[in-house]
């Protein structure tokens, strides 16, 4: 098989990839949402902290979308708001975390 062969292969698996999930403005804006989910989960954890210590929050890019005892729990929370774990952050918000020495 030619190196030409092969590019043409790849570009037509990259294009049904592409096509498969709703086209490259989709994905960028996927990125994007994703992005602003996690810059907002950096610029509250702290108030978060204070309100749900010790819980599993969901952030999603507008707003926190679920608090739980469990990751599950806060993931199928967010499921049943329509939104799938590539739509929000999640992470354990612990009261007293331990100090990372490197």
């Amino acid at each position: 098989m030619t190196n030409a062969i092969k590019i043409q292969k790849s570009s037509m698996y990259i294009e049904d990839v592409l096509a498969q999930v709703g086209g490259v403005e989709t994905l960028r804006e996927g990125a994007d949402d994703f992005h602003d989910a996690v810059t907002r989960m950096w610029s509250e954890r702290d108030s978060l902290t204070e309100k749900f210590p010790d819980m599993w929050v969901a952030m999603g890019k507008d707003s926190v979308v679920s608090v739980g005892n469990s990751i599950e729990e806060v993931l199928l929370a967010a499921e049943a708001a329509g939104l799938g774990s590539s739509d929000v952050v999640v992470e354990f918000l612990d009261a007293n975390p331990k100090a990372l020495i490197l």
